[in-house]
């Protein structure tokens, strides 16, 4: 505005002094024809002088209408620069009409953006008009000079937006610094909004402080007194001990036999069946005795469900435990239930409580009122169906020793399993091989000692291999999660969700076999991991150095162990159709790998994920399993972001 001010009078003034010179000129030529000739080269010096001063006049006039050109080169300029803000600002306000998600503060920068996009288009539009005007004020000999001024001015400005989509690139790394910092703020908004509660319920606690350490100095005292009291007892219990010892006293054979009295009963689950098995039948007959059974009962468990669960049961030499997860009501304790009365398997189920916090829950405790040992229903079946007869027992069935007991923890994970079982599960994984277990040396490790006091030589029990054990959990909230050290020594069942009901049929132990099942017909059924050789043992060897890798990518490494448990799984898995290795080994993928990823952040390890499709899809040939995973994958990730695994149901 204020160059189009002083363009407008400098041009009238420089036409303005051009009439007045032409005017001058005029006269001065009217009074030279007039004078004669003498007298007009009498004044010719004057003259000169004269024509040199307008000549310096008209060079100053010159000079300055170069200086306007020139602000008219600085508004040629200002207007491209003009036109190029309005570009981008309408590129930007496209980019920002197109967004869809954008929060209100977007649409409100849209907004302002809007609005100096008006704003820059009047300035361009006034702009726009004083070139006109200035244009039309330049004399038409200039025009030319104007255009190649003009032309040039547009090259530039094509120089200009070819730098536009750098100029772009900048604008939108600037706008994702912009809602990084909207993040960061939101945050310290709601870090500070978090900080004021927490003060709050500080000083709520401050004020419930009083009388709570009131209420810990007296829980201190008593704890004191209690300390003070058990060490004086303890005292006087080793006083004791020593005095009869001293005296020639002790406990007598007939106090031995009391205090072990209701360790040697035999449990009601011996009971039945009690019937020796006439001829050895093979495995594959006993599988299809349990499918007819279980069938009997309406029970719609897949033949690949029963032959995993048999399968796990009969590796105990490396897998202790079969677990048996789901939701509550999906069969979890029907399975092992029927699955031992039709095999003729002793059974035994132990309703886990809440409460459970150490191995005296399992195996029983000493009484020190009644002066005897108050055995649970697991520690009598140990001691009767121990062949090595760790605990004497007055008349021993020695049948009884050659059946197979199964022993059921219901709902196992009520308690923190660790409290109760892990002591247990460590003897059980100490046990020998089944071959070596005759050496009682080799035997030592795994013999679990029993706390009865006053006897000179300590009673342990030996957890034999005739017995099996199984644990169902529910997965809800009432209930605690599996550890590392459960997991690596157990199979895991997960039931998923049932989408049909069936109604089960009740046959009142009518059609229950009343044979019981050999543990010496049983072991020939289980073949050695060692013999397990050829193609098929490259295979899987192959199959388990990628699992290796896969999980070593998510964090959760296995060693010997796991690898040993899945050979003897594939090894020993009923093969009536061939030796096809594939669908034992992806039964362990999806029982021992899969529960092992719960936790795991699924969007930081699609890679690995996705290997491990590529394995289950590809070349293990399970479609089934991996489709599930990766509708658990896409389901969870849009959830809480960690991936659990539960099950699937297959067919047949």
């Amino acid at each position: 505005m204020e160059a189009s001010q002083l363009v407008l009078p400098a041009i009238i003034m420089v036409t303005a002094l051009a009439l007045v010179m032409s005017g001058i000129a005029i006269m001065f030529q009217i009074r030279r024809d007039r004078l004669p000739d003498a007298t007009r080269y009498e004044h010719i010096r004057e003259l000169r002088a004269q024509e040199e001063g307008l000549l310096a006049e008209r060079r100053a006039e010159l000079s300055l209408v170069e200086q306007k050109i020139q602000q008219r080169d600085r508004l040629i300029a200002e207007v491209a620069s003009l036109e190029e803000r309005l570009a981008a600002i309408k590129a930007e306000l496209a980019t920002l009409q197109d967004a869809r998600h954008e929060i209100e503060e977007v649409k409100s920068q849209a907004a302002e953006a809007a609005g100096e996009l008006a704003k820059v288009s009047q300035q361009l539009n006034e702009k726009k008009g004083e070139l006109e005007r200035i244009t039309e004020e330049c004399r038409p000999e200039r025009l030319d000079s104007l255009r190649r001024e003009l032309d040039q001015v547009k090259k530039e400005y094509d120089s200009i937006s070819s730098q536009l989509p750098a100029l772009r690139t900048e604008r939108d790394v600037a706008l994702k610094h912009i809602e990084e910092a909207k993040t960061i703020i939101a945050l310290e908004a709601l870090r500070n909004e978090e900080l004021h509660k927490l003060e709050e319920e500080i000083e709520d606690l401050k004020r419930q402080k009083e009388p709570l350490e009131a209420q810990k100095k007296e829980a201190e005292r008593i704890r004191t007194a209690r300390d003070a009291l058990a060490e004086e007892i303890a005292q006087l219990e080793a006083r004791k001990a020593r005095l009869e010892i001293d005296t020639g006293g002790g406990i007598t054979e007939i106090d031995k036999d009391k205090l072990l009295d209701d360790l040697i009963k035999v449990p009601v689950s011996l009971g039945f069946p009690a019937i020796k098995q006439g001829a050895p039948r093979t495995e594959i007959e006993a599988l299809h005795s349990v499918d007819e059974y279980l069938k009997a009962y309406n029970l719609k468990y897949s033949t690949r469900t029963v032959r995993a669960f048999h399968t796990a049961l009969k590796i105990n030499d490396h897998s202790q435990l079969t677990v048996l997860a789901g939701v509550s009501g999906t069969g979890k304790s029907l399975l092992p239930r029927r699955y031992a009365e039709a095999m003729g398997i002793h059974f035994l189920q132990i309703a886990v409580e809440p409460r459970w916090d150490s191995p005296q829950d399992l195996l029983g405790f000493y009484n020190y009122i009644e002066k005897n040992y108050r055995a649970t229903d697991l520690a009598r079946l140990l001691v009767h169906m121990d062949p090595y007869e760790s605990v004497p027992v007055a008349t021993p069935n020695m049948d009884r020793h050659d059946h197979i007991s199964l022993v059921l923890l219901d709902e196992m994970n009520l308690a923190r399993v660790e409290y109760y079982f892990s002591e247990f599960l460590s003897r059980l994984e100490a046990r020998p091989r089944f071959d070596d277990a005759g050496d009682e040396r080799k035997r030592a490790d795994a013999m679990i000692p029993i706390d009865i006091r006053g006897l000179k030589e300590p009673i342990s029990l030996f957890p034999a291999h005739n017995v099996l054990f199984v644990g169902t959990m529910n997965d809800d909230e009432s209930t605690q999660s599996l550890s590392d050290k459960v997991l690596d020594r157990s199979n895991i069942l997960q039931f998923a969700a049932p989408h049909e009901f069936h109604n089960l049929k009740s046959m009142n132990g009518g059609g229950r076999p009343i044979h019981a099942q050999s543990f010496k017909s049983w072991r020939t059924w289980v073949r050695p991991a060692a013999g397990f050789n050829g193609a098929a043992r490259n295979a899987v060897d192959a199959a388990i150095n990628k699992l290796a890798e896969i999980m070593e990518d998510c964090g959760r490494p296995f060693g010997h162990r796991l690898r040993d448990s899945i050979i003897a799984y594939v090894a020993n898995y009923p093969k009536p159709q061939g030796d096809d290795y594939r669908l034992p080994l992806a039964d362990q993928i999806e029982f021992r790998i899969l529960p092992k990823l719960r936790g795991l952040e699924i969007d930081s390890h699609r890679a690995a994920f996705d290997q491990l499709d590529r394995l289950v899809r590809d070349e293990l040939n399970d479609v089934l399993m991996a489709e599930r995973v990766a509708e658990l994958r896409e389901r969870q990730a849009r959830g809480t972001g960690l991936f659990v695994w539960r099950g699937l149901t297959r067919e047949g």
